[in-house]
């Protein structure tokens, strides 16, 4: 298990997608935070202009399911589907290695280097540009700790959106066809949300503990334990079951 976790950070060390993401990803957020900075692109009624941090307003782009699903459902496409193409997890099956230590190290790799392009990067451009730019009165013993324990609950629900885009990517077996099912899914969930979470008792109760209902909680101003708790209890749960779920399906899926 851990040489299967080796191999896979030696791949993804050596994946040029993985690195043109992080480019991407850092240019985007960094222009996106200059533009809020210099007051070239103004937003109102934000959670993070609530709570006295006007200059991380770029930042409310997190919270959109499109955006951070584009980050993670490419990097999967050409990571995770990537072994299928070129036919490494059918040697690591003819090795000897199990199915589940297989799907588990990938997993494990994949949630990682999702949590560097989709909650690091975009925080670590925030920071610095704050800083660069003289900003860093913003900085109080409310607003860091707000940002920690925001950015954090929101790492455990990147962690678990990880874990469902590694299912599809597992039966999808093909990049595009992975980057355009999560894309749907994503617009499916937008129109859930904005036609039936408000007509209907059931879809609310469970789209609200859901990981994408879930965000929102993450970044409100204040919030209780309790809502701390169920916040971490859905992310793991979510994590666990898709985890399982994802190892079943990998020990009985074809590998050509």
């Amino acid at each position: 298990m851990i040489n299967l976790i080796k191999a896979e950070f030696f791949k993804l060390k050596r994946n040029h997608t993985f690195w043109v993401l992080i480019g991407v990803v850092a240019f985007v957020y960094a222009l996106a935070n200059y533009l809020v900075i210099i007051d070239w692109w103004q937003m109102n009624n934000t959670v993070f202009l609530n709570v006295g941090l006007k200059e991380y307003n770029a930042m409310e782009m997190m919270k959109l399911p499109l955006v951070f699903n584009l980050i993670i459902s490419t990097f999967a496409g050409f990571f995770i589907n990537a072994d299928y193409a070129t036919g490494t997890v059918k040697n690591q099956v003819l090795s000897g290695n199990k199915r589940r230590h297989i799907y588990l190290a990938k997993l494990i790799v994949f949630s990682l280097g999702s949590i560097v392009t989709a909650v690091m990067l975009p925080v670590i451009t925030a920071i610095s540009e704050t800083l660069l730019l003289g900003y860093s009165e913003i900085y109080t013993s409310v607003t860091v700790v707000y940002l920690l324990r925001a950015f954090s609950l929101y790492t455990f629900i990147i962690i678990a959106y990880s874990s469902i885009v590694m299912l599809i990517a597992s039966l999808a077996k093909e990049s595009g066809k992975t980057i355009i099912i999560t894309v749907m899914g994503t617009i499916i969930l937008y129109i859930i949300e904005m036609g039936f979470v408000h007509k209907y008792e059931i879809v609310r109760i469970i789209y609200q503990n859901s990981i994408f209902y879930q965000i929102y909680e993450a970044f409100r101003p204040v919030i209780t334990f309790n809502e701390i708790g169920k916040n971490l209890l859905i992310s793991v749960s979510t994590f666990i079951i898709m985890a399982y779920c994802g190892t079943m399906i990998f020990r009985r899926l074809e590998i050509k």
